[in-house]
């Protein structure tokens, strides 16, 4: 196991930027594409079935086809998790280029920890790129356990295989994520931008 820096960064809301409250949220434009609205749909599968989805104990597809089922779009399933996938796939560049910068600086490791389910993980790291700026995505499907819950972090600190929990420099867009890590020992920020991100670097590792 190891006790050098370590940065670790949240995907939605940090490296992506197409979440629920941003200025263009992946689903903008699904009320006219798909006919679906998505506080409905948010209501209905995200906030429901999908949350077993997220602590891998249900595939996406199943769930999903299900929710479809409704819709009268169930023979469209595929062509809707392309879709989705593909909008909710808007990387912020220039927080990768800083955690590229600071690992060649300092040598230190750099992963993703994030609440996600395992497709879409896979895409992001196979299809978005974002597997070349990371050493592993560490997340809620594969741990059984979602952030903020203290077990996420102590089984996403055994993953990674670090010693020493104030070695982990944490950054996440959400209050009850960054309080849980810090809980749990580890260095946490709170992301206000890749501004905050690169003064933040700038004295880490």
């Amino acid at each position: 196991m190891s006790s050098s820096p370590v940065l670790v960064l949240d995907i939605d809301g940090v490296v992506a930027v197409a979440q629920p409250g941003s200025a263009q949220p992946w689903y903008a434009t699904m009320k006219a594409d798909w006919g679906i609205d998505h506080d409905e749909m948010a209501r209905d599968f995200f906030q429901r079935e999908f949350q077993e989805v997220l602590r891998g104990r249900f595939d996406l597809y199943v769930a999903l086809q299900g929710y479809l089922e409704t819709k009268g779009l169930a023979d469209r399933l595929e062509e809707f998790v392309a879709y989705w996938f593909e909008k909710d796939a808007v990387i912020d560049r220039r927080v990768l280029a800083e955690a590229d910068a600071w690992r060649q600086r300092t040598g230190g490791r750099c992963f993703a920890a994030s609440n996600q389910e395992h497709h879409r993980v896979a895409y992001l790291r196979d299809e978005a790129g974002l597997g070349a700026h990371f050493d592993e995505i560490v997340y809620s499907a594969a741990l059984g356990v979602c952030k903020p819950e203290r077990v996420f972090f102590t089984n996403a600190q055994a993953r990674m295989g670090v010693l020493v929990a104030q070695s982990i420099l944490f950054v996440d867009d959400a209050t009850a994520n960054v309080d849980a890590a810090r809980a749990c020992g580890w260095r946490a920020m709170l992301y206000r931008g890749p501004e905050s991100l690169s003064r933040a670097l700038a004295g880490w590792g």
